[in-house]
Protein backbone atom coordinates (compact mmCIF):
# COMPACT_ATOMS: atom_id res chain seq x y z
CA UNK A 1 0.00 0.00 0.00
CA UNK A 2 1.28 3.56 -0.47
CA UNK A 3 1.94 5.54 2.24
CA UNK A 4 1.30 9.03 3.26
CA UNK A 5 4.88 9.71 2.54
CA UNK A 6 4.01 8.81 -1.12
CA UNK A 7 2.22 12.03 -1.47
CA UNK A 8 4.57 14.31 -0.70
CA UNK A 9 6.85 12.65 -3.37
CA UNK A 10 3.88 12.69 -5.85
CA UNK A 11 3.40 16.75 -5.11
CA UNK A 12 7.02 17.45 -5.33
CA UNK A 13 6.97 15.94 -9.17
CA UNK A 14 4.27 18.20 -9.75
CA UNK A 15 6.26 20.86 -8.74
CA UNK A 16 9.07 20.14 -10.84
CA UNK A 17 6.92 19.12 -13.64
CA UNK A 18 5.27 22.87 -13.50
CA UNK A 19 8.44 24.86 -13.07
CA UNK A 20 10.69 23.10 -15.76
CA UNK A 21 7.17 23.59 -17.69
CA UNK A 22 7.46 27.43 -17.07
CA UNK A 23 11.38 27.83 -17.39
CA UNK A 24 10.07 25.66 -21.07
CA UNK A 25 7.00 28.75 -21.64
CA UNK A 26 9.88 31.46 -20.72
CA UNK A 27 12.18 30.41 -23.24
CA UNK A 28 10.23 30.32 -25.81
CA UNK A 29 8.71 33.98 -25.10
CA UNK A 30 12.51 35.07 -24.50
CA UNK A 31 13.23 33.58 -28.09
CA UNK A 32 10.27 34.73 -29.76
CA UNK A 33 12.06 37.02 -32.09
CA UNK A 34 15.25 34.56 -32.23
CA UNK A 35 15.26 33.81 -36.42
CA UNK A 36 15.78 30.27 -37.05
CA UNK A 37 14.56 29.41 -33.45
CA UNK A 38 12.07 26.22 -33.54
CA UNK A 39 9.48 26.31 -30.45
CA UNK A 40 9.84 23.97 -27.47
CA UNK A 41 7.37 22.08 -25.50
CA UNK A 42 7.92 20.03 -22.56
CA UNK A 43 6.33 16.41 -23.09
CA UNK A 44 5.09 15.49 -19.97
CA UNK A 45 4.07 11.53 -18.68
CA UNK A 46 3.46 9.55 -15.99
CA UNK A 47 6.09 7.73 -13.78
CA UNK A 48 6.17 4.19 -13.57
CA UNK A 49 3.42 3.69 -10.75
CA UNK A 50 3.63 1.44 -7.35
CA UNK A 51 1.99 -2.18 -8.04
CA UNK A 52 0.02 -3.38 -5.19
CA UNK A 53 -2.41 -6.26 -4.89
CA UNK A 54 -5.62 -3.89 -4.85
CA UNK A 55 -3.78 -2.26 -8.17
CA UNK A 56 -1.42 -0.04 -9.43
CA UNK A 57 -0.97 3.74 -7.52
CA UNK A 58 0.35 6.84 -9.89
CA UNK A 59 3.43 8.16 -8.22
CA UNK A 60 3.08 11.40 -10.51
CA UNK A 61 4.80 12.71 -13.62
CA UNK A 62 7.83 14.14 -15.37
CA UNK A 63 8.96 15.31 -18.10
CA UNK A 64 10.40 12.65 -20.47
CA UNK A 65 11.91 14.88 -23.12
CA UNK A 66 11.92 18.50 -24.74
CA UNK A 67 10.27 18.22 -28.18
CA UNK A 68 10.85 20.88 -30.96
CA UNK A 69 8.35 21.83 -33.38
CA UNK A 70 10.33 21.64 -36.28
CA UNK A 71 8.70 20.46 -39.53
CA UNK A 72 11.57 19.07 -41.45
CA UNK A 73 9.62 19.17 -44.51
CA UNK A 74 8.72 22.63 -44.37
CA UNK A 75 12.36 23.13 -43.51
CA UNK A 76 13.22 21.72 -46.62
CA UNK A 77 10.41 23.50 -48.87
CA UNK A 78 11.57 26.94 -47.18
CA UNK A 79 15.03 26.62 -48.10
CA UNK A 80 14.22 25.63 -51.46
CA UNK A 81 12.42 28.38 -51.98
CA UNK A 82 14.81 31.09 -50.55
CA UNK A 83 17.62 29.20 -52.95
CA UNK A 84 15.47 30.47 -55.88
CA UNK A 85 15.13 33.95 -54.25
CA UNK A 86 18.87 34.49 -53.79
CA UNK A 87 19.44 33.23 -57.63
CA UNK A 88 16.84 35.59 -58.87
CA UNK A 89 18.10 38.57 -56.83
CA UNK A 90 21.41 38.31 -58.19
CA UNK A 91 20.33 38.24 -61.51
CA UNK A 92 17.96 41.16 -60.41
CA UNK A 93 20.76 43.25 -58.99
CA UNK A 94 23.59 42.34 -61.97
CA UNK A 95 21.16 42.49 -64.41
CA UNK A 96 19.97 46.27 -63.66
CA UNK A 97 23.95 47.33 -63.52
CA UNK A 98 23.98 46.11 -67.48
CA UNK A 99 20.64 47.99 -68.27
CA UNK A 100 22.48 51.23 -66.85
CA UNK A 101 25.51 51.04 -68.54
CA UNK A 102 23.31 51.47 -71.87
CA UNK A 103 21.27 54.52 -70.41
CA UNK A 104 19.42 56.09 -73.31
CA UNK A 105 17.34 59.00 -71.04
CA UNK A 106 19.99 61.60 -71.47
CA UNK A 107 21.26 61.38 -74.68
CA UNK A 108 24.70 59.88 -73.68
CA UNK A 109 24.37 56.46 -74.55
CA UNK A 110 25.60 54.55 -77.57
CA UNK A 111 22.58 55.10 -79.54
CA UNK A 112 23.16 58.91 -79.40
CA UNK A 113 26.45 58.35 -80.44
CA UNK A 114 25.80 56.39 -83.33
CA UNK A 115 23.06 58.86 -84.87
CA UNK A 116 26.20 61.30 -84.19
CA UNK A 117 28.16 59.92 -86.25
CA UNK A 118 26.32 59.23 -88.94
CA UNK A 119 24.82 62.65 -89.17
CA UNK A 120 28.42 64.39 -89.20
CA UNK A 121 29.17 62.16 -92.27
CA UNK A 122 25.51 63.51 -94.07
CA UNK A 123 26.64 67.17 -92.97
CA UNK A 124 30.26 66.67 -93.87
CA UNK A 125 28.43 65.53 -98.10
CA UNK A 126 27.06 68.72 -97.90
CA UNK A 127 30.41 70.42 -97.11
CA UNK A 128 33.34 68.12 -98.23
CA UNK A 129 35.70 70.62 -98.07
CA UNK A 130 34.92 72.72 -95.02
CA UNK A 131 37.25 72.16 -92.08
CA UNK A 132 34.63 72.27 -89.44
CA UNK A 133 32.64 70.26 -90.90
CA UNK A 134 35.75 67.61 -91.11
CA UNK A 135 36.48 68.15 -87.45
CA UNK A 136 32.84 66.98 -86.65
CA UNK A 137 33.24 63.97 -88.33
CA UNK A 138 36.59 62.90 -86.65
CA UNK A 139 35.07 64.27 -82.99
CA UNK A 140 31.57 62.21 -83.79
CA UNK A 141 34.01 59.05 -84.63
CA UNK A 142 35.79 59.71 -81.34
CA UNK A 143 33.06 59.89 -79.29
CA UNK A 144 30.99 56.70 -80.59
CA UNK A 145 34.59 55.09 -80.46
CA UNK A 146 35.18 56.13 -76.99
CA UNK A 147 31.23 55.00 -75.79
CA UNK A 148 31.63 51.63 -77.14
CA UNK A 149 35.27 50.81 -75.87
CA UNK A 150 34.01 52.22 -72.20
CA UNK A 151 30.60 50.30 -72.62
CA UNK A 152 32.63 46.86 -73.46
CA UNK A 153 35.47 47.79 -70.46
CA UNK A 154 32.50 48.61 -67.67
CA UNK A 155 30.66 45.06 -68.95
CA UNK A 156 34.52 43.21 -68.73
CA UNK A 157 34.79 44.90 -65.31
CA UNK A 158 31.39 43.50 -64.02
CA UNK A 159 32.25 40.33 -65.31
CA UNK A 160 36.09 40.39 -63.09
CA UNK A 161 33.90 41.47 -60.31
CA UNK A 162 31.61 38.37 -60.86
CA UNK A 163 34.78 36.26 -61.12
CA UNK A 164 36.08 37.29 -57.56
CA UNK A 165 32.33 37.27 -56.44
CA UNK A 166 32.40 33.42 -57.52
CA UNK A 167 35.52 33.32 -55.31
CA UNK A 168 34.21 34.77 -52.01
CA UNK A 169 30.70 32.54 -52.26
CA UNK A 170 32.99 30.01 -52.35
CA UNK A 171 34.67 30.89 -49.36
CA UNK A 172 31.56 31.16 -47.89
CA UNK A 173 30.73 27.91 -48.80
CA UNK A 174 33.90 26.06 -47.09
CA UNK A 175 33.77 27.69 -43.80
CA UNK A 176 29.48 26.46 -43.39
CA UNK A 177 30.55 23.06 -43.94
CA UNK A 178 33.34 23.51 -41.46
CA UNK A 179 31.03 24.58 -39.38
CA UNK A 180 28.45 22.59 -40.39
CA UNK A 181 30.32 19.67 -39.61
CA UNK A 182 31.42 20.65 -36.47
CA UNK A 183 27.90 21.22 -35.33
CA UNK A 184 27.33 17.53 -36.62
CA UNK A 185 30.00 16.40 -34.21
CA UNK A 186 28.51 18.79 -31.44
CA UNK A 187 25.18 16.91 -31.78
CA UNK A 188 26.18 14.01 -31.52
CA UNK A 189 27.93 14.35 -28.05
CA UNK A 190 24.80 15.98 -26.81
CA UNK A 191 22.51 13.17 -27.92
CA UNK A 192 24.61 10.11 -26.45
CA UNK A 193 22.33 9.12 -23.39
CA UNK A 194 18.51 8.37 -24.23
CA UNK A 195 15.95 10.78 -24.87
CA UNK A 196 18.72 13.88 -24.88
CA UNK A 197 18.00 16.24 -27.75
CA UNK A 198 20.29 18.79 -29.09
CA UNK A 199 17.33 21.05 -30.62
CA UNK A 200 19.61 24.83 -29.64
CA UNK A 201 22.13 23.08 -32.05
CA UNK A 202 20.06 21.54 -34.63
CA UNK A 203 18.70 25.32 -34.50
CA UNK A 204 21.90 26.88 -35.41
CA UNK A 205 22.62 23.97 -37.83
CA UNK A 206 19.38 24.64 -39.92
CA UNK A 207 20.51 28.30 -39.92
CA UNK A 208 23.35 27.31 -41.29
CA UNK A 209 21.97 25.28 -43.65
CA UNK A 210 19.24 27.79 -44.95
CA UNK A 211 22.78 30.56 -45.57
CA UNK A 212 24.09 27.71 -47.70
CA UNK A 213 21.22 27.02 -49.53
CA UNK A 214 21.16 30.77 -50.49
CA UNK A 215 24.58 30.73 -51.72
CA UNK A 216 24.23 27.05 -54.02
CA UNK A 217 22.21 24.81 -54.74
CA UNK A 218 22.77 21.71 -52.47
CA UNK A 219 21.16 18.26 -51.33
CA UNK A 220 20.69 17.84 -47.21
CA UNK A 221 19.72 14.44 -46.38
CA UNK A 222 19.39 13.19 -42.61
CA UNK A 223 20.44 9.29 -41.85
CA UNK A 224 19.58 7.12 -39.02
CA UNK A 225 21.51 3.89 -38.04
CA UNK A 226 20.27 1.68 -35.85
CA UNK A 227 21.82 1.83 -32.16
CA UNK A 228 24.18 -1.79 -31.80
CA UNK A 229 22.76 -2.84 -28.45
CA UNK A 230 19.02 -2.70 -29.18
CA UNK A 231 18.95 -2.07 -33.08
CA UNK A 232 16.72 1.17 -32.76
CA UNK A 233 16.58 4.39 -34.67
CA UNK A 234 17.72 6.88 -32.53
CA UNK A 235 18.90 10.51 -33.17
CA UNK A 236 21.73 9.73 -31.66
CA UNK A 237 22.76 7.82 -34.52
CA UNK A 238 21.73 11.09 -36.91
CA UNK A 239 24.47 11.75 -40.26
CA UNK A 240 23.27 14.03 -41.78
CA UNK A 241 24.74 14.92 -45.55
CA UNK A 242 25.37 17.51 -47.95
CA UNK A 243 25.68 17.07 -51.37
CA UNK A 244 26.87 19.99 -54.13
CA UNK A 245 26.80 18.94 -57.45
CA UNK A 246 26.71 15.11 -56.24
CA UNK A 247 29.20 14.93 -54.38
CA UNK A 248 29.32 15.09 -50.87
CA UNK A 249 30.46 18.61 -49.28
CA UNK A 250 29.61 17.40 -45.73
CA UNK A 251 29.49 13.95 -44.57
CA UNK A 252 28.64 13.84 -41.03
CA UNK A 253 31.80 15.50 -39.37
CA UNK A 254 33.83 15.65 -42.22
CA UNK A 255 33.58 17.73 -44.81
CA UNK A 256 35.14 18.79 -48.12
CA UNK A 257 36.05 21.97 -49.81
CA UNK A 258 35.34 23.93 -52.81
CA UNK A 259 38.18 26.00 -54.79
CA UNK A 260 37.97 28.52 -58.03
CA UNK A 261 40.50 27.78 -60.57
CA UNK A 262 40.72 29.50 -63.87
CA UNK A 263 40.63 27.37 -67.36
CA UNK A 264 41.46 28.46 -70.32
CA UNK A 265 42.88 31.45 -69.13
CA UNK A 266 39.42 33.91 -69.27
CA UNK A 267 37.06 32.40 -66.50
CA UNK A 268 36.97 31.10 -62.90
CA UNK A 269 35.38 27.24 -62.97
CA UNK A 270 34.31 25.83 -59.30
CA UNK A 271 36.31 22.82 -58.16
CA UNK A 272 35.36 19.91 -55.82
CA UNK A 273 38.50 18.81 -54.25
CA UNK A 274 38.61 15.51 -52.17
CA UNK A 275 40.50 14.77 -49.43
CA UNK A 276 42.89 13.70 -51.36
CA UNK A 277 42.89 16.23 -53.56
CA UNK A 278 41.20 15.24 -56.79
CA UNK A 279 39.86 18.05 -58.55
CA UNK A 280 36.19 17.91 -59.63
CA UNK A 281 34.72 20.26 -62.24
CA UNK A 282 31.36 21.02 -60.91
CA UNK A 283 30.72 24.86 -62.13
CA UNK A 284 27.77 23.61 -64.55
CA UNK A 285 26.19 21.69 -61.66
CA UNK A 286 25.87 25.16 -59.44
CA UNK A 287 22.94 26.55 -61.42
CA UNK A 288 20.91 28.04 -58.54
CA UNK A 289 21.76 30.40 -55.24
CA UNK A 290 23.55 33.29 -55.38
CA UNK A 291 26.55 31.52 -56.56
CA UNK A 292 25.00 30.11 -59.73
CA UNK A 293 23.08 33.72 -60.85
CA UNK A 294 26.77 34.57 -60.86
CA UNK A 295 28.10 31.63 -62.98
CA UNK A 296 25.31 32.26 -65.41
CA UNK A 297 26.11 35.88 -65.78
CA UNK A 298 29.84 35.47 -66.02
CA UNK A 299 30.01 32.66 -68.20
CA UNK A 300 26.94 33.19 -70.31
CA UNK A 301 25.16 36.25 -70.39
CA UNK A 302 28.01 38.56 -70.12
CA UNK A 303 29.99 36.76 -72.79
CA UNK A 304 26.65 36.95 -74.84
CA UNK A 305 26.20 40.60 -74.49
CA UNK A 306 29.96 41.61 -75.14
CA UNK A 307 29.61 39.19 -78.58
CA UNK A 308 26.45 41.69 -79.32
CA UNK A 309 28.85 44.27 -78.90
CA UNK A 310 31.81 42.83 -80.44
CA UNK A 311 29.51 42.24 -83.64
CA UNK A 312 28.32 45.47 -83.70
CA UNK A 313 31.52 47.32 -83.38
CA UNK A 314 32.91 44.92 -85.60
CA UNK A 315 30.46 46.10 -88.28
CA UNK A 316 30.78 49.63 -87.93
CA UNK A 317 34.29 49.00 -88.51
CA UNK A 318 34.20 47.14 -91.52
CA UNK A 319 31.59 49.01 -93.16
CA UNK A 320 33.01 52.37 -92.84
CA UNK A 321 36.20 51.19 -93.55
CA UNK A 322 35.46 49.48 -96.99
CA UNK A 323 34.04 52.76 -98.19
CA UNK A 324 36.88 55.21 -96.46
CA UNK A 325 39.75 53.10 -97.58
CA UNK A 326 38.80 53.06 -101.46
CA UNK A 327 38.27 56.95 -101.61
CA UNK A 328 40.71 60.04 -101.18
CA UNK A 329 40.96 62.83 -98.91
CA UNK A 330 42.50 66.57 -99.55
CA UNK A 331 45.24 65.85 -99.84
CA UNK A 332 47.16 62.39 -101.46
CA UNK A 333 49.77 60.55 -100.13
CA UNK A 334 53.42 60.04 -99.97
CA UNK A 335 53.42 57.30 -97.75
CA UNK A 336 51.45 54.98 -95.82
CA UNK A 337 51.18 52.13 -93.70
CA UNK A 338 48.74 49.22 -92.81
CA UNK A 339 47.09 49.16 -89.17
CA UNK A 340 46.94 45.34 -88.98
CA UNK A 341 49.74 43.65 -89.17
CA UNK A 342 49.94 40.08 -91.42
CA UNK A 343 51.78 36.93 -89.64
CA UNK A 344 53.14 35.94 -93.57
CA UNK A 345 53.64 37.07 -96.63
CA UNK A 346 53.33 33.94 -97.73
CA UNK A 347 49.83 33.43 -96.83
CA UNK A 348 46.56 34.54 -98.34
CA UNK A 349 45.16 37.76 -96.85
CA UNK A 350 42.48 36.64 -95.03
CA UNK A 351 44.00 33.81 -93.39
CA UNK A 352 47.39 35.87 -92.57
CA UNK A 353 45.16 38.88 -90.97
CA UNK A 354 46.45 38.81 -87.45
CA UNK A 355 43.71 41.27 -86.26
CA UNK A 356 40.76 39.19 -86.48
CA UNK A 357 38.09 41.50 -88.37
CA UNK A 358 37.05 39.46 -90.16
CA UNK A 359 36.90 40.65 -93.84
CA UNK A 360 37.45 38.08 -96.54
CA UNK A 361 39.22 39.40 -99.44
CA UNK A 362 36.73 39.82 -102.65
CA UNK A 363 37.54 38.81 -106.37
CA UNK A 364 37.53 43.23 -107.56
CA UNK A 365 39.65 46.06 -108.27
CA UNK A 366 41.78 48.10 -106.68
CA UNK A 367 42.48 51.49 -108.22
CA UNK A 368 45.22 54.18 -107.42
CA UNK A 369 45.15 58.03 -108.60
CA UNK A 370 48.88 59.35 -109.21
CA UNK A 371 49.41 63.12 -109.39
CA UNK A 372 52.74 64.70 -110.05
CA UNK A 373 54.23 67.22 -108.08
CA UNK A 374 51.81 70.14 -108.65
CA UNK A 375 48.94 67.55 -107.40
CA UNK A 376 47.65 66.95 -111.12
CA UNK A 377 46.39 63.76 -112.00
CA UNK A 378 48.50 61.58 -114.13
CA UNK A 379 46.94 58.26 -114.34
CA UNK A 380 44.17 56.00 -112.36
CA UNK A 381 44.99 52.50 -112.68
CA UNK A 382 43.85 49.06 -111.19
CA UNK A 383 44.99 46.26 -109.73
CA UNK A 384 43.09 43.21 -110.03
CA UNK A 385 43.09 40.92 -106.72
CA UNK A 386 41.49 37.78 -106.41
CA UNK A 387 39.52 36.30 -102.81
CA UNK A 388 42.32 33.69 -103.02
CA UNK A 389 45.47 36.57 -103.39
CA UNK A 390 48.38 35.99 -101.06
CA UNK A 391 50.17 39.14 -100.63
CA UNK A 392 53.32 38.25 -102.35
CA UNK A 393 50.93 37.98 -105.79
CA UNK A 394 49.35 41.45 -104.63
CA UNK A 395 52.32 43.33 -104.28
CA UNK A 396 53.85 42.08 -107.18
CA UNK A 397 51.02 43.29 -109.53
CA UNK A 398 50.68 46.43 -107.72
CA UNK A 399 55.03 46.83 -107.97
CA UNK A 400 54.27 45.83 -111.84
CA UNK A 401 51.76 48.38 -112.75
CA UNK A 402 52.87 51.56 -110.72
CA UNK A 403 56.59 50.86 -110.41
CA UNK A 404 57.01 53.47 -113.31
CA UNK A 405 56.04 56.13 -110.75
CA UNK A 406 58.42 55.03 -108.21
CA UNK A 407 55.34 54.14 -106.12
CA UNK A 408 55.95 50.57 -104.42
CA UNK A 409 53.90 47.92 -102.00
CA UNK A 410 56.17 46.13 -99.50
CA UNK A 411 56.02 44.60 -95.68
CA UNK A 412 57.71 46.43 -93.11
CA UNK A 413 58.25 46.97 -89.61
CA UNK A 414 59.92 44.64 -86.36
CA UNK A 415 58.15 41.75 -87.39
CA UNK A 416 57.77 42.54 -91.80
CA UNK A 417 54.14 42.51 -91.02
CA UNK A 418 52.88 45.59 -92.31
CA UNK A 419 52.07 46.96 -95.38
CA UNK A 420 53.78 49.61 -96.47
CA UNK A 421 53.22 51.81 -99.83
CA UNK A 422 55.53 54.95 -100.66
CA UNK A 423 56.69 57.01 -103.33
CA UNK A 424 60.28 57.50 -104.52
CA UNK A 425 59.61 59.60 -107.12
CA UNK A 426 57.89 63.00 -106.49
CA UNK A 427 54.81 61.38 -107.57
CA UNK A 428 52.32 60.88 -104.71
CA UNK A 429 48.86 58.99 -104.64
CA UNK A 430 45.55 58.90 -103.16
CA UNK A 431 43.04 55.54 -103.69
CA UNK A 432 39.99 55.65 -106.09
CA UNK A 433 37.98 53.00 -104.76
CA UNK A 434 38.58 49.34 -103.94
CA UNK A 435 36.00 46.62 -104.37
CA UNK A 436 38.34 44.12 -103.49
CA UNK A 437 38.47 44.87 -99.55
CA UNK A 438 42.35 44.59 -99.86
CA UNK A 439 43.03 48.09 -98.10
CA UNK A 440 40.07 47.53 -95.25
CA UNK A 441 41.25 44.30 -94.79
CA UNK A 442 44.72 45.14 -94.07
CA UNK A 443 44.06 48.77 -92.66
CA UNK A 444 45.09 51.61 -94.97
CA UNK A 445 43.59 54.74 -95.77
CA UNK A 446 40.95 53.44 -93.13
CA UNK A 447 39.08 55.47 -90.80
CA UNK A 448 38.86 53.44 -88.03
CA UNK A 449 41.42 51.04 -86.27
CA UNK A 450 41.03 48.13 -84.10
CA UNK A 451 38.83 44.67 -84.34
CA UNK A 452 35.98 44.85 -82.02
CA UNK A 453 34.23 46.78 -79.03
CA UNK A 454 37.68 46.94 -76.68
CA UNK A 455 39.77 48.44 -79.18
CA UNK A 456 37.85 50.75 -81.77
CA UNK A 457 39.53 53.98 -82.69
CA UNK A 458 39.61 56.59 -84.92
CA UNK A 459 42.32 56.13 -87.26
CA UNK A 460 45.45 58.47 -85.63
CA UNK A 461 46.51 59.58 -89.26
CA UNK A 462 43.62 60.98 -89.75
CA UNK A 463 42.99 62.35 -85.87
CA UNK A 464 46.35 64.48 -87.09
CA UNK A 465 45.22 65.26 -90.06
CA UNK A 466 41.62 65.88 -91.40
CA UNK A 467 42.67 66.07 -94.92
CA UNK A 468 43.13 62.57 -95.30
CA UNK A 469 39.18 62.01 -94.35
CA UNK A 470 38.30 60.24 -97.75
CA UNK A 471 35.06 62.25 -98.70
CA UNK A 472 35.33 61.69 -102.28
CA UNK A 473 36.64 59.02 -105.06
CA UNK A 474 39.30 61.77 -106.00
CA UNK A 475 40.80 65.07 -104.77
CA UNK A 476 38.33 67.28 -106.57
CA UNK A 477 36.68 69.86 -104.69
CA UNK A 478 33.30 69.03 -103.86
CA UNK A 479 33.60 65.74 -104.92
CA UNK A 480 31.14 63.83 -101.43
CA UNK A 481 30.69 60.52 -103.29
CA UNK A 482 32.20 58.28 -100.08
CA UNK A 483 30.67 60.71 -97.86
CA UNK A 484 27.08 60.51 -98.58
CA UNK A 485 27.73 56.23 -99.12
CA UNK A 486 29.04 56.46 -95.66
CA UNK A 487 26.20 58.86 -94.20
CA UNK A 488 23.87 55.84 -95.95
CA UNK A 489 25.04 52.96 -94.38
CA UNK A 490 22.63 54.17 -91.27
CA UNK A 491 20.09 53.14 -93.45
CA UNK A 492 21.06 49.92 -95.20
CA UNK A 493 20.98 46.64 -94.21
CA UNK A 494 24.46 45.39 -93.37
CA UNK A 495 23.60 43.00 -89.80
CA UNK A 496 22.53 40.04 -89.06
CA UNK A 497 22.61 38.45 -92.84
CA UNK A 498 22.26 41.72 -94.02
CA UNK A 499 18.34 41.79 -92.60
CA UNK A 500 19.23 44.88 -90.07
CA UNK A 501 20.29 48.08 -90.06
CA UNK A 502 23.28 49.36 -87.82
CA UNK A 503 20.46 50.90 -85.37
CA UNK A 504 18.02 48.17 -85.41
CA UNK A 505 20.40 45.70 -84.61
CA UNK A 506 21.80 47.95 -81.68
CA UNK A 507 18.05 48.18 -80.48
CA UNK A 508 17.21 44.93 -81.08
CA UNK A 509 20.28 44.60 -78.10
CA UNK A 510 18.83 46.87 -75.93
CA UNK A 511 15.72 45.30 -76.09
CA UNK A 512 17.00 41.57 -75.26
CA UNK A 513 19.02 43.23 -71.84
CA UNK A 514 15.30 44.70 -71.64
CA UNK A 515 13.24 41.64 -71.78
CA UNK A 516 15.92 39.83 -69.72
CA UNK A 517 15.50 42.44 -66.78
CA UNK A 518 11.82 42.40 -67.26
CA UNK A 519 11.71 38.68 -67.38
CA UNK A 520 13.47 37.99 -64.12
CA UNK A 521 12.20 40.49 -62.17
CA UNK A 522 8.59 39.25 -62.63
CA UNK A 523 10.30 35.87 -61.58
CA UNK A 524 11.54 37.31 -58.40
CA UNK A 525 8.15 38.92 -57.93
CA UNK A 526 6.56 35.77 -57.72
CA UNK A 527 9.56 34.04 -56.22
CA UNK A 528 9.25 36.93 -53.29
CA UNK A 529 5.45 35.97 -53.04
CA UNK A 530 6.58 32.15 -52.57
CA UNK A 531 9.13 32.66 -49.76
CA UNK A 532 6.65 34.81 -47.61
CA UNK A 533 4.11 32.79 -48.10
CA UNK A 534 6.11 29.46 -47.53
CA UNK A 535 7.63 31.57 -44.49
CA UNK A 536 4.25 32.73 -42.78
CA UNK A 537 3.89 28.53 -43.10
CA UNK A 538 6.82 27.97 -41.06
CA UNK A 539 6.16 30.25 -38.47
CA UNK A 540 3.03 29.48 -37.81
CA UNK A 541 3.55 25.72 -37.36
CA UNK A 542 7.37 26.50 -35.80
CA UNK A 543 7.55 30.21 -34.20
CA UNK A 544 6.30 31.26 -30.69
CA UNK A 545 2.70 32.49 -30.52
CA UNK A 546 2.87 34.63 -27.38
CA UNK A 547 -0.91 34.08 -26.79
CA UNK A 548 -0.44 30.57 -26.60
CA UNK A 549 2.83 30.66 -24.25
CA UNK A 550 0.85 33.09 -22.43
CA UNK A 551 -1.90 30.68 -21.95
CA UNK A 552 0.71 28.18 -21.33
CA UNK A 553 2.19 30.61 -18.24
CA UNK A 554 -1.36 30.23 -16.86
CA UNK A 555 -1.79 26.59 -17.23
CA UNK A 556 1.17 25.72 -15.54
CA UNK A 557 0.88 28.39 -13.39
CA UNK A 558 -2.29 27.33 -11.94
CA UNK A 559 -0.50 23.56 -11.95
CA UNK A 560 2.48 24.39 -9.73
CA UNK A 561 0.08 26.14 -7.12
CA UNK A 562 -2.64 23.15 -7.26
CA UNK A 563 0.40 21.29 -6.42
CA UNK A 564 1.86 23.67 -3.69
CA UNK A 565 -1.60 23.35 -2.34
CA UNK A 566 -1.60 19.37 -2.28
CA UNK A 567 1.80 19.07 -0.67
CA UNK A 568 0.18 21.63 1.80
CA UNK A 569 -2.55 19.68 2.11
CA UNK A 570 -0.74 16.24 2.59
CA UNK A 571 1.08 18.01 5.11
CA UNK A 572 -1.58 19.07 7.33
CA UNK A 573 -2.59 15.27 7.28
CA UNK A 574 0.89 14.40 8.41
CA UNK A 575 0.42 16.53 11.35
CA UNK A 576 -2.87 15.23 12.15
CA UNK A 577 -1.19 11.77 12.11
CA UNK A 578 1.76 12.55 14.10
CA UNK A 579 -0.59 14.24 16.73
CA UNK A 580 -2.60 11.25 16.71
CA UNK A 581 0.18 9.18 17.92
CA UNK A 582 1.29 11.44 20.54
Amino acid sequence: MPSIFDGLYIGVSGLNVSQNALNITGNNIANANTPGYTRESPNIVEKYPQITQIGAFGLGAQINSITSARNQLLDNTLNQQLNLQSYYQTLNDQLTQVQNLFNEQNNTGLNTALNNFFNSWQSLSSNPDLATARQQVIQSGLTLSQTIQSTYNSLQQLQNNLYSQMTSYVNQINTLAKNIANINYEIKLATLAPNQTANTLIDQRNQLIQQLQKIANVNVFNTYAPSQQNQTLSTSQEDLTILIGGLPLVSGTTYNKLITKTTNGQNNNVFFQDAIGNLTDITNQISQGSLGAVIQLASKKLPDYMNSLNTLSNSIINQVNILHSGGSGLSAYTQTQSTYELNSASNSITESEEAGVNLPLKSGTLSVNVYDSNNNLVNTVSIPITSNDSFDNISKNFNNILGQYGISMSLSGINQGYVQIISNNGYTFSFAGDTSNFLAAVGINTFFTGTNASNISVNPVIVNDQSKIAAGKSMLPGDNSNALAIANLQTQNVMISNTQTINQYYNAFLGKIGSDVQANQNLLSAQNALVTQTQNLVSSQEGVSLDEEAANLIKYQMAYQASARFISVIEQVTQSLINMVQ
